[in-house]
Formats: structure tokens, sequence, C-alpha cells
């Protein structure tokens, strides 16, 4: 099969989160200005912590006060805001793609995604989720730093399109907390948080509880006739989240654990329409601990050890009542990831020398585990060749990655920044990498900020990329290489005022060897260069009565030799306003967004555009511990549709998937 699960999953909060004095307020971008929020040093430690005038890099920060405003739900609701991001849905997951780069069925993003600075990309797949599997409540971030580009010298391979940086929130912060959540598809979602001063260090301590009975879709594909079928509960799930942070003058710990079943009738890969035994699991288990030592005024050496745990369950129910052979007409296909790996990292970073910041870097990373297996329940693996009691794949590997990097900032004059940087990378397997990366930055003062950044990437095949090969799925291909990119980005940044800034920037890169899919769904290195050019625009405005606006414009175009890329939009306009109604203590946070047609199924169909909208309303009085929030989603109830891997469905060929129409979600929260 695929990347698929199947779990029944109630999770119970427990109630009795220790609750205390309420604690202190600390930073956590709630009420920062533009000019407040653009100063924050941004990627948290052991990384790099750097203004964001100062990369060499188009960077773009959602604060958590953009989260309440616009009640966005999820991770990838956030990131489709900005310019250049696009994010499309098949009712399995959300997958989020860049500048052009996100063709159906492709689950690796080709961006890492960190929260604390950490990476959560899977040792599978390498994905990251961006929607109701990802990790983490929504409501303990303080803020999301987006930064374009490829970073490889810095972050790896899966940085070849930039680094997504999850920053939570501080444990005074936070406080006590309860927050309740109730949407359409009777969707009910409980977070109880207790953060405050322990001992002299910030403690905060959450989990969170969800369930969603999920919502009727009529889909027109599914009977392979042509006639429109109702398809019920999708988007059905449950799960549940629990996060824990301590940090102290030098030293922080993390624990995030996750686990969400996601009900799937889609009939994708031609299971059963409408079953709802055909269910995915994703359960991630992530530990952070990091030290700073300052060796002495010029030297600070940070550590950090990690370790990190992935496992996806898919149940896939098929009809086998004209077989004779098989006993049970409903066989249900089991299909099996887990991966595990830990790793250490070591950061020196040296101000010796006036005007210059130099950073050394060692990491070790080991996949102890990225195993995969199928199998049909109570059978072995069934064929077209008969019945075997082996199962239909049993993979299992491990590998190992050595990773060592330097970078120097060199201050020129005043007003000029250099950044040289390069990266040895050698991962089992595949060999040695190199991955140098040059940038500049330059204050010209009323002119604006310029930048200006080359770079090399490199990306190696996942083991389900290579190794996921079945009778009935034929996917992987050992033989494939890894790809190798370069990029050149130019960028002008011009504020006008402490509170409003533009942001222009215009990039070309090239791929060779992406890996792909091809016509019968086999992963392949693509023979041809791929290429990719863009220019995006950005506005940010913010008001002294709280209004706030953020807007932008992207055109792009991706394509190898003989196409366009499947759902890559070739125009997207995203604006996002935030008002004062007129009534005391209510906002506003409007949004929309317009994505032009895309292609899909190889280039042979087209998806066309549509435009949404989404309204949330905000209501806080002043004084009071509590406040509640009103979001209508697809406000003017548009009827649009996504492009997704294309797929057989009793000889139907499915290649688009239509969305919900309105929905709505309440929101209280309170404060004790």
């Amino acid at each position: 099969m695929s990347r698929n699960t199947r779990p029944r999953l109630h999770w119970l909060i427990a109630a009795g989160l220790w609750l205390a004095a309420a604690p202190a307020q600390a930073l956590d971008a709630i009420d920062m200005s533009l000019e407040d929020l653009l100063q924050v040093s941004i990627v948290s430690a052991p990384k790099f912590t750097e203004n964001p005038d100062q990369i060499p890099s188009v960077v773009s920060i959602i604060s958590a006060a953009d989260i309440r405003l616009y009640g966005w739900r999820t991770l990838g609701a956030a990131l489709r805001s900005l310019q250049g991001f696009n994010v499309t849905d098949d009712h399995t997951y959300a997958y989020g793609g860049v500048r052009g780069i996100s063709q159906p069925g492709d689950y690796r993003p080709r961006q890492q995604i960190l929260i604390d600075g950490q990476s959560m990309n899977d040792n599978i797949y390498a994905s990251a989720p961006v929607d109701s599997a990802f990790p983490l409540d929504l409501g303990l971030i303080e803020r999301i730093e987006v930064i374009r580009g490829p970073s490889a010298a810095i972050y790896g391979g899966d940085a070849m399109f930039g680094v997504i940086n999850v920053v939570t929130r501080s444990g005074t912060s936070v406080g006590r907390v309860a927050s309740l959540k109730l949407g359409s598809g009777a969707d009910r979602r409980l977070r109880l948080s207790w953060g405050g001063q322990v001992g002299g260090a910030d403690v905060l301590v959450s989990a969170t509880g969800f369930g969603v009975h999920g919502r009727t879709l009529s889909v027109d594909d599914v009977n392979g006739d042509g006639s429109r079928r109702d398809l019920h509960r999708v988007g059905g799930e449950d799960g549940g989240q629990l996060f824990a942070k301590v940090r102290g003058s030098d030293w922080s710990f993390s624990l995030i654990h996750s686990k969400r079943e996601r009900i799937v009738p889609t009939a994708s890969y031609d299971t059963i329409a409408d079953d709802h035994g055909h269910a995915e699991t994703d359960t991630y288990t992530l530990l952070n601990l990091g030290k700073e030592w300052k060796l002495n005024a010029a030297n600070t050496l940070h550590q950090r050890l990690y370790l990190g745990d992935y496992r996806y369950d898919g149940v896939f129910p098929y009809d086998y009542s004209a077989d004779p052979a098989i006993a049970d007409p409903r066989l249900m296909n089991v299909d099996l990831a887990k991966g595990s790996w830990w790793g250490i990292e070591n950061r020196l970073v040296n101000t010796r020398w006036n005007g210059q910041r130099i950073t050394l870097g060692i990491e070790y990373k080991s996949n102890w585990r990225q195993n995969q297996r199928n199998s049909d329940r109570g059978y072995g693996c069934v064929s077209t060749s008969g019945v075997s009691s082996d199962p239909c794949l049993n993979d299992q590997r491990s590998s190992q990655q050595v990773s060592v990097m330097a970078q120097d900032e060199i201050q020129i004059g005043s007003a000029t920044l250099l950044t040289i940087g390069a990266s040895y990378d050698h991962v089992s397997q595949f060999g040695s990498f190199w991955s140098p990366r040059l940038g500049v930055t330059h204050d010209a003062g009323q002119a604006g900020i310029f930048k200006l950044l080359y770079g090399t990437a490199f990306r190696v095949p996942s083991v389900y990329e290579r190794y996921y090969t079945s009778p009935s799925f034929s996917y992987g291909n050992p033989a494939l290489v890894p790809e190798k990119m370069r990029s050149l980005e130019m960028a002008w940044e011009k504020r006008f005022t402490q509170q409003s800034r533009l942001t222009a920037s215009v990039y070309h890169f090239h791929i060779a060897r992406m890996v792909t899919t091809d016509e019968n769904g086999t992963t392949v290195n693509d023979g041809s260069k791929v290429e990719a050019t863009g220019l995006e625009l950005e506005y940010e405005q913010r008001w002294n009565n709280g209004s706030r606006l953020r807007t932008g414009y992207s055109i792009q175009h991706a394509a190898d030799a003989t196409r366009r890329f499947d759902n890559s939009p070739r125009h997207m306009v995203k604006a996002n306003l935030g008002l004062p109604t007129g009534i005391p203590h209510l906002m506003a946070g409007l949004e929309s967004q317009w994505i032009s047609a895309r292609t899909a199924d190889y280039g042979t169909q087209k998806v066309p555009s549509y435009l949404l909208a989404n309204l949330n309303l905000l209501y806080t009085p002043a004084g009071q511990p509590w406040e509640i929030a009103l979001g209508i989603y697809n406000l003017f109830d548009r009827h649009y549709t996504d492009p997704v891997a294309t797929d057989e469905i009793l000889g139907a060929r499915r290649w688009q998937m239509p969305q919900f129409g309105r929905s709505a979600m309440l929101r209280t929260t309170l404060h004790f």
C-alpha cells in the first residue's frame, strides 16, 4: 500500500494538571509591534540566533497574535497565508508545497520543520505533518519562523527550500489554561496547560485531546461510472498531544508525544468506498536535551542530545467477494512503518575577532530503525499469483549520517554583512556531499535592505522511496540516487515606518535528478533538469488601534524539460486583515486567498482556480480571564478541488479531490 494507518484512539485528558498561582507574564509575541517582532532573534539555539534583517534570506514571522486573530486550526493553515506556500489536502493528509514544488503523492516537502530548533522530519518518509497530525497544539506556539531558500549548509539535506521553526511559549507566559473548541463535523478539542516557575526553572506541561466525527462529502468518481456518491465521516479522527518543557538559565529539556488516527472513507488505493475500517495513524515521540557552555568571553559551546520515534499504522479494507480462495470477502491489508533515531550535536560559536562570528559544528545521527512491513491480515500476502504465508513486504534498514559545518559572518563596514558557510555530510549508502553557501546583506539606509543568497543543497531518497514494494503496490526504486540543487535569490526589504515594510524577492533554482513518480506510480529520478523561477511580494502594516495587514503576491513557474509540474499554481494572491469591529474588545480577522488554475494527472487535466475567504471574530474583554472566538471557514461556501495523486478507483482515474464547504469553529479559553 502506502503511507497509511489504522487506530481507534480516544485520549482522556488527565484532569489533574498541577494548578498553582498565576505566574508573571513573559515574552510570547502576542502584543508585539511589527518593529519589535522583526527584532526578535530567530531560530532557536543551538542552530543560529540572528536578527531577521541580517539573514541573507527572506524571513516571515507568524506570531501567536496572528494565530489567535485569524483562528488558524493547523500549521498548514498558517503557512498557506504566506507568499509562495501552497497547501493541498486529500482528506488523509495535508501537504505543504513551496515555490511551485508540491507534486501530488510526494510526502517529502524538502523543507525542515523544527520545534524549538529540533527537526521533526521522520526517517521513513522524511516528511513532517502540517495538518492535525502535527504533534504540537497551536495554542502553545509563540511564533513560527519561516526562512526561505536552501539551508543545507546549516540544517542538512531536507532543508532544500528552507526551514520552518516553531517556537513554543514559555511556561510563565501560558500560566494555567483550559481551552475548549467545538466545530463542524462534531469536532471537539480540549487543552489543559500549566506553566510557571519551579526551582528557578521555567516549566510548561500541556495535554490536548480531540475527537472529530467527520462530515459528509459528495464525490463523483468513486463508483467508476461518473455518478456522484456521498462519503461519510470524511475528516473523522481522534488523538491527543502531550508537551512538556523545562528551561533553566543555560539548559533545556522537552518532550513531545502525539498520536492521530484519521478515518479515510475516500476509497484511496482502490479500497472499499465509505468503509470506516480504513484508517491511518501517525505517532510521534521527540525528546530534546540542550546545554549551553560559556567557555570564556569569546567562545560558547552549544550541545544537544535528541531522540525521535515515529510510527505509522494503516489498515485498508478490500473487497475480495469475487475470489473463492479468500474466506472473508472484506480483506484487511495492514501497513506498518517504524522509525527510530538519535543524535548528538555540538556547535561552537566564536566572537574573538571584532566584526566576525565564526560557528563550527559537528553532528552525528543514527537512524537505528527504519522498518516497513505490509501484510494481509490472516493470510500473509494475497496477490494475483496466489496466497503466501509471508508478508507482502518486510524491509528492515538502518543508516547513519555525520555532518561537519562551518560558517563565518563578517561585518564589512557598518552596513554590509558577508556570510560564508559550508557543510560536509557523509550519509551511509550514498557517500559524501558538500553544500557551500554565500550570502550578502547590505543596509542602504533609506533605499532599504538588499540581500543576495547563493546556495547548494542535496537530498537523499527516503527508505520509503527506495524500498517500498509489494505485489499490489510497486512504488519503491532501489536504484534512486540523491537530488542536487543550486539556487540564487535576490531580495529587497523596505521599511516605510516602524510599523510597515515591503519585501520583494526573485529566485531561480534548478534540481538535478529530482525524485518523482512516473505514470505507473513508481519513483524515478527525473532525467531532465528541473528549473523554477519566481517573484514574491509581501507587504505588512500594523496600526496603533490594533489593526494589521499582511498581503502578498507570488508568480512562479516550475517545470522539467517536458512539462510544467502538477499542483503548481502560476499565481497566488494572499491577504490577511485584522480590524476592530467598533464593539469594544471585539476584533475581526479576515483572510482571503486566490489560487490560479493547476494541472493534474501528469499534465493531462486542469483544476480550476479558486477564491476562499475566512472570518474569525475574537472577543477579549479587558480585565477578564477568558476569551472567546468564532471562526467561519470558506465563508462563501465555494466549491473547489485540489489535485491529488492519481489513483485508479473501480476503473475510474481519480486526479482531484473536492474540499469542504463552509465550516465553523467556536473556541473558548479560560485562564485560572
